[in-house]
């Protein structure tokens, strides 16, 4: 069943503007590449697990692109 224009499509369509948005407003540290030691990492948390459980901080590295991520 389409439903075009129902609150369930607008959900969607939200869903996504938010998962591009939290791509772009990454947060940086000082902290050392282990890849390149770069010294600075851009990094971002998600909720991946239940919700009495820690977040999930996503790191990159800007310079050699290097990614890694620790359950917090």
């Amino acid at each position: 069943m389409r439903t075009t224009g129902s609150r369930h499509a607008a959900a969607e369509g939200d869903a996504t503007a938010v998962t591009k948005e939290q791509q772009r407003a990454r947060a940086t540290t000082r902290e050392p590449c282990p890849k390149c030691a770069h010294p600075e990492l851009q990094y971002y948390t998600m909720q991946l697990r239940s919700a009495d459980e820690g977040q999930t901080v996503f790191y990159e590295c800007s310079k050699c692109g290097h990614t890694f991520s620790t359950n917090t």
